[in-house]
């Protein structure tokens, strides 16, 4: 009984240090960087640099309908995305279909660097 408790507690850990943990992003043919959560996670920071000549584009392939949060965890910069209007730094809104592009800007000169956090439920 005691090791099935510690299994359950070692995947536990290692599932939320997964969950934090960054992982690379890959160019999709867009232009963009696809951005590939660890497994069993559902929540995943990427981070960037962001100048005021163009964006960075992040793509995720989502669920529709699926409940998600994007925010902008450190950085002088904000965000648009797909299936919202208007720009954030911190947004709630539900999926509308399997593609969500989400696009960090920013106003300041020279690179920016900062973390943008994606969750989903």
């Amino acid at each position: 009984m005691f090791r099935s408790l510690l299994t359950a507690a070692a995947v536990t850990l290692s599932t939320v240090a997964a969950t934090l943990a960054p992982m690379p992003v890959q160019a999709t043919g867009h232009g963009c960087q696809n951005v590939q959560f660890p497994s069993g996670a559902y929540a995943h920071a990427v981070h960037g640099h962001a100048n005021p000549h163009q964006s960075q584009c992040f793509y995720l392939a989502v669920r529709p309908g699926q409940q998600a949060r994007v925010r902008i965890v450190y950085g002088n910069v904000f965000f648009s995305t797909t299936h919202t209007q208007g720009t954030y730094q911190d947004v709630r809104f539900h999926t509308i279909n399997g593609q969500l592009y989400v696009y960090v800007h920013t106003d300041w000169a020279g690179h920016q660097p900062f973390s943008i956090e994606f969750v989903f439920v």
